[in-house]
């Protein structure tokens, strides 16, 4: 590991604050570092970064192959897998519901790297829960139970959701539209081996995930209930207060989160590119059963 780099943990659970690096300078040492350490916090989080769309795209890149942008949001002048998502009064915060991204797709993307680019004067906090802490929760009587079923994940149900939750606006009439035109529905392990480094998740989330499979609808929802309790629970959390130049990623396959709409009216604009697999396996572990 480079001498300079350090990693000061955010919460018990999850996170950690990264120091010593200039994101625009890193080597291919500091990506292999930067990338054991995110197996290990789930959620990296970078101040002072005056990142430029290049090393944007670099740090992502170093994580593993990219996810093409989301076509409904525009992207950065010559870098098209940054897209840029911008809240503002005309266009409101759409996803203030914990979730994972997209995991209803054939191949639910690994991570995501933001950069800030307007901070609102206040408000407009993300939140992320270890969902490695939630499934370390469970007795492991629940835990035997949970890892035999299956649950059905559906985009036209997230995205439904999404706009009965918050303010209607064009964009989210698009996405849902776009979600009932993809008709993405899959079905996962309630609970599942991270990929890379094996540690148990508890893979459902309160946007996409419609039931449990095979169970009557009082007990699916009873125990989707009882796994979202868990994650509200503050301990199992961090907390980010976006300052300028700050750089945030996080495992998608670890973590849900949370981005507080309580900036609106007031305009946060992020830059995110998505990464689709984990540089080990060089593709989503979905893929082999999409």
């Amino acid at each position: 590991m480079p001498s300079t780099l350090s990693f000061e943990p955010i919460a018990a659970a999850i996170g950690a604050t990264v120091r010593g690096i200039d994101l625009n300078e890193a080597t291919d040492a500091d990506y292999q570092a930067l990338y054991e350490a995110l197996l290990k916090y789930s959620v990296l989080v970078f101040r002072d970064q005056a990142m430029t769309p290049k090393a944007h795209v670099a740090l992502a890149e170093s994580f593993g192959p990219l996810r093409p942008r989301h076509p409904f949001f525009p992207s950065v002048a010559g870098y098209d897998p940054i897209a840029i998502i911008a809240d503002s009064e005309a266009s409101p915060p759409e996803n203030e519901i914990w979730h994972a991204d997209m995991t209803a797709d054939p191949e639910p993307p690994f991570g995501s790297v933001l950069h800030i680019q307007t901070v609102p004067p206040v408000g407009g906090d993300t939140l992320w829960c270890s969902m490695h802490a939630v499934h370390e929760a469970l007795s492991p009587e629940m835990q035997r139970f949970l890892a035999t079923l299956h649950a059905t994940h559906d985009t036209e149900f997230a995205y439904a959701t999404i706009q009965n939750n918050n303010k209607a606006s064009d964009r989210t009439e698009a996405l849902r539209q776009k979600g009932k035109e993809d008709g993405n529905r899959r079905s996962h392990p309630v609970c599942m081996k991270h990929p890379v480094t094996g540690r148990p998740v508890v893979y459902m989330n309160a946007a996409f995930t419609t039931h449990i499979e095979g169970l009557s609808k009082r007990e699916s929802d009873s125990i989707l209930d009882m796994v979202q309790r868990l994650v509200s629970t503050p301990r199992f959390q961090m907390r980010l207060k976006w300052e300028p130049d700050t750089v945030a990623i996080f495992d998608n396959f670890a973590t849900q989160h949370h981005a507080i709409g309580d900036h609106y009216p007031n305009a946060r604009v992020m830059h995110r590119v998505t990464i689709a697999g984990d540089r080990r396996l060089n593709a989503s572990p979905f893929a082999a059963r999409a």
